[in-house]
């Protein structure tokens, strides 16, 4: 774990605080993939193309959150990248936010989304590419299916898929995205930094098809009393709790 990737765990913790609620367990499992994305860099270049003085710049990549219970970790990431936002974050995600792109409270929509701007970039024929962020229990609705079929189908090689897997139960998931014409980078290490990066790097080049970054991540990850216990996944962490985390990250 990078100083980086620690100071936005605490970030995204004190924001389920402020809250009062939120499934801590997986913003910790999803913080290290967002912040991959929006700070890693190939050759002194930017992997993910966005501006933070200017969010709605026409020729953006585009970062889609589906995932909607790692929203804590999309606004850390985008407080440390100096976003502008405002003081009364609200729970889900919303438009009126600079740096989020989509207002959603359902699950896989999310995804659909993301496959609908990448289907307009290749008419467009523009240079951008289009993440987003799924967790696995959004693979369980048909809806979600039907876009992964649609892009492998439309060849939508500027899309880049990111599964957030908490849960190994479906064995098969990989094979699916390859019989539906999808490329599958699958991440030994889903929190290292340089791993991830590489793996954004691949998607980002690959050519013809979409791009799958399967993730097995760990609920809570970096909080070493709270790692895979289901008992910890939404908690609001005491100030006890969250003494000892500093101590852990700092």
């Amino acid at each position: 774990m990078n100083d980086r990737q620690a100071k936005l765990r605490l970030r995204a913790l004190e924001l389920i605080r402020k809250f009062g609620k939120g499934s801590s367990g997986r913003v910790l499992s999803a913080i290290d993939l967002i912040e991959g994305l929006y700070f890693g860099t190939e050759n002194g270049r930017q992997i993910f193309s966005h501006n933070s003085l200017v969010p709605q710049e026409e020729d953006r990549d585009f970062f889609i959150l589906s995932k909607l219970e790692a929203l804590p970790a999309l606004y850390a990431v985008l407080e440390e990248e100096q976003y502008n936002l405002p003081e009364l974050l609200p729970m889900l995600p919303n438009r009126k936010v600079p740096g989020v792109e989509l207002t959603s409270n359902e699950h896989a929509y999310g995804l659909i989304y993301a496959v609908g701007i990448a289907q307009a970039i290749q008419m467009q024929r523009k240079n951008q590419h289009v993440f987003c962020l799924a967790g696995d229990y959004e693979l369980r609705y048909g809806r979600a299916w039907e876009a992964i079929r649609l892009a492998g189908e439309q060849r939508l090689d500027r899309l880049c898929l990111v599964i957030d897997e908490n849960d190994a139960r479906d064995q098969m998931i990989q094979e699916r995205f390859e019989a539906f014409g999808w490329k599958v980078i699958k991440l030994a290490n889903a929190h290292s930094h340089d791993e991830i990066v590489y793996s954004y790097m691949k998607a980002r080049i690959t050519q013809r098809k979409p791009a799958c970054i399967w993730a097995p991540t760990i609920k809570s990850a970096g909080v070493p009393f709270a790692e895979r216990k289901p008992e910890y996944d939404d908690v609001v962490y005491s100030d006890t709790e969250m003494q000892e985390i500093t101590n852990i990250l700092t």
